[in-house]
């Protein structure tokens, strides 16, 4: 079996656990923009679909440009106070504040929060291109209504790889500086998998990243 075909197979494995026991949906990387790493159709549908009334309200005095000027001011508070203040707080535009995810209430009285809850959309986008510059891609993209919150490496040791080769392949060959691995202002965490093991970072810096074990392997006695 090809490299290639190896490696599918792994990530075609891992995306059916996620879309069969999870409740993820498979994304698109037709609704990918990697100028700004978002997902904006995406995105435009959840706050349709939760904020209907400051959606048409907004619709109603910008017309048109009302899309392209919501991601440039979700962009601009991205860059300034990162994907996990505008995921619990949501951002500004014009005064207003237009909510990015529900969390779920402390009990089950709210209905109304539960339902807004429910609305969030987790999903998961293989091969997406990830630099700007060239027609690089990352394995997944793990996304809560358009915004990346999660990428992975995927090696599968069939193909003589492990963790170890997606952690390089992180440190050489992504840019830190591209909007998906940006520190903080898009994906947060970034993995580098085999079937065996999964380690993480939160923040690429070349050859200063420092990759963490997420998990704890069969033995959970030792330590990796």
């Amino acid at each position: 079996m090809s490299k290639q075909t190896t490696e599918k197979a792994f990530e075609t494995h891992v995306e059916e656990l996620l879309l069969g026991q999870s409740g993820w949906k498979s994304g698109t990387n037709a609704e990918w923009d990697k100028e700004c790493a978002l997902f904006p159709a995406q995105i435009f549908a959840f706050l349709q679909d939760t904020q209907p009334k400051l959606w048409k309200q907004m619709s109603d005095l910008h017309g048109a440009a009302l899309e392209p000027m919501l991601i440039a001011a979700l962009v601009k508070e991205l860059h300034i106070k990162g994907t996990l203040h505008c995921l619990r707080h949501g951002f500004k535009f014009y005064g207003k504040t237009f909510r990015l995810a529900y969390f779920k209430p402390a009990h089950g009285l709210n209905y109304e929060i539960i339902d807004l809850f429910n609305k969030n959309q987790l999903t998961v986008t293989r091969q997406t291109p990830c630099h700007p510059s060239d027609h690089s891609t990352v394995d997944m993209v793990f996304a809560v209504n358009g915004m990346p919150v999660a990428t992975c490496e995927l090696k599968n040791p069939g193909t003589g790889q492990s963790w170890r080769r997606a952690v390089n392949q992180y440190c050489e060959d992504r840019d830190p500086r591209a909007p998906l691995f940006k520190f903080k202002s898009r994906a947060l965490v970034h993995f580098a998998a085999d079937p065996d093991e999964v380690h993480m970072t939160t923040r690429l810096a070349k050859e200063r990243t420092h990759f963490l074990p997420f998990n704890r392997g069969s033995h959970p006695g030792e330590i990796i």
